[in-house]
């Protein structure tokens, strides 16, 4: 798998994810119009456990599959490739089932045990069979990653949010006379729809492909192995375990605010609405405008592993350099940008999508800087995972959530209230970022230039940084509208940093070529 390959499937994963983010922002702007800051915290306290246990279906058996499939199509193995997709398909749908299960009778016990609003059990509800339909789409697409396939996996995240769109939004329309809790709850279903959506999306393009899949690699196979199902079982475990550990613990940093940022809020002095109110600021506005650069970082970690296994498999520490040399690289071009423009303008962008008296531009701003953070982290975790180094991000995810812990619940009862939070998770991400780092150096002897993957970004960032200040004001002043402003802004910071990028020879040759075709 050629360098070109692992960034083309990655840029269609980025075009697709970004996509269903900005499918996503809108599901969110009319529901937070419908039910208020107090409703989206209601909507948004369940979504870390409900992570938390997609992190088994969704994260870690797909990325292990992916691992596991890629090292046999490189030595031609498709039997092998068609027994660990059928093993890995029964565990990944049992697992979805179980968390759908403990999901739906447990919801009461939930909200007593974390003393969640009453009204949470309907938001939980909404989502109680999602897990289930979310592992049946999980499966296929870690197959599909497995043969750098991206095609499949980028539409069904397309047709996944535009039903949660849809139908969320509808639904939530349609219960608001009933009261809050039941709108928060509508919108909620909409995640079980969308998966179901996906789900059969997928179903139907590979039992039409399947026959031409078998055809074509029987006649090319070189290898074929009686792989014991006993030992697929084993294997694939090992390999998820960790990488689930891993996610489980990135979900922890949001399960930690929704329960100590009510807690240690009223602690502080706010009342429960307050809190919830903050909550809502935070997870509805500041989290979700967050999310939307951070597809980019998803959408390489996804294609990073398949990639550095099959370098890793052949021992070629050359290849395995130079991947995850362009990864990083990239990573830092697209991530960079992205938190300087939300951090200049967190409350025009805010005000442009929310309304121009909505509140939550302070905490954006903030929050802003964990994009570069989170980013860095989800690639060197990839890149690790792709080295068979599966247990060392979770070490360092460990320590990270410790971080997280401590600083969040001391700032949280100070002055900055909300921005303890945001802090404490800037604070966790840069120390899981850096530890990743240190490992792979150690391990691979990787090398950065300093200049070219640092100091040429910054410098693009710095100017970009200037032009979208400067175009900001003088179009505000001239015209009055805070929105044209913003979205002038935003168009001509883009064509400036990527504008120095091409010119300074950055991204090499190849590569342009690759975004292009794009």
């Amino acid at each position: 798998m050629s360098n070109k390959k692992f960034i083309k499937g990655a840029a269609i994963l980025a075009i697709a994810g970004l996509m269903a983010k900005f499918l996503g922002v809108f599901f969110k702007i009319p529901l937070q119009r419908l039910i208020q800051d107090e409703g989206m915290g209601i909507f948004g306290l369940p979504y870390p456990i409900y992570t938390i246990m997609l992190s088994i279906s969704i994260i870690g058996l797909p990325a292990a599959v992916s691992k596991m499939i890629s090292e046999r199509m490189a030595i031609r193995d498709y039997e092998g490739v068609r027994r660990v997709f059928r093993v890995s398909f029964v565990i990944i749908t049992f697992v979805g089932m179980l968390s759908s299960f403990l999901l739906y009778f447990g919801a009461k016990h939930i909200i007593i045990l974390l003393e969640w609003p009453e009204d949470t059990y309907y938001s939980i509800m909404g989502l109680a069979l999602a897990p289930f339909f979310v592992s049946i789409m999980s499966a296929f697409r870690g197959y599909f990653q497995g043969m750098q396939i991206m095609t499949p996996t980028a539409v069904s995240q397309i047709i996944e949010q535009i039903g949660r769109v849809v139908i969320g939004v509808g639904l939530a329309y349609m219960y608001i006379d009933k009261g809050i809790g039941y709108a928060a709850g509508a919108a909620s279903f909409g995640a079980t729809a969308g998966a179901f959506l996906g789900a059969l999306l997928l179903l139907a393009y590979y039992f039409r492909k399947r026959k031409s899949f078998i055809s074509k690699y029987s006649m090319s196979s070189s290898t074929i192995t009686q792989e014991k199902i006993p030992s697929i079982v084993k294997n694939l475990i090992w390999l998820a375990i960790p990488i689930t550990i891993g996610a489980i613990l990135s979900s922890v940093m949001g399960l930690i605010d929704s329960i100590t940022v009510p807690t240690r809020l009223m602690q502080g002095g706010y009342t429960s609405e307050g809190a919830t109110i903050l909550y809502g600021r935070l997870t509805g506005k500041a989290v979700t405008l967050m999310n939307v650069p951070l597809t980019f970082s998803m959408a390489m970690a996804a294609s990073l592993v398949p990639a550095i296994s099959e370098a890793n498999s052949k021992r070629n520490l050359q290849e395995l350099r130079e991947k995850a040399n362009t990864g990083i690289q990239i990573t830092i071009l697209i991530a960079l940008p992205a938190t300087v423009g939300l951090f200049l303008l967190s409350s025009p962008i805010i005000h442009l999508l929310w309304g121009k008296t909505e509140a939550g531009g302070e905490i954006l701003q903030v929050l802003a800087l964990n994009v570069l953070f989170i980013s860095l982290a989800q690639t060197l975790t990839s890149i690790l995972q792709g080295m068979n180094r599966v247990f060392v991000p979770v070490r360092n995810l460990l320590i990270g959530v410790g971080i997280k812990i401590i600083v969040s619940y001391f700032l949280l009862v100070t002055h900055l209230n909300i921005i303890g939070a945001v802090i404490g998770s800037i604070c966790g991400y840069g120390v899981v970022m850096l530890l990743n780092y240190i490992e792979i150096k150690k391990t691979i002897g990787l090398k950065i230039s300093i200049k070219e993957v640092v100091l040429k970004p910054i410098l693009a960032a710095l100017i970009m940084a200037i032009v979208v200040i400067y175009t900001f004001n003088i179009i505000y002043i001239k015209i009055n509208s805070e929105a044209m402003a913003t979205l002038i802004a935003i168009l001509m910071g883009m064509i400036t940093y990527f504008g120095i990028i091409l010119l300074t020879n950055i991204i090499k040759p190849h590569h342009k070529k690759i975004i292009l075709k794009q």
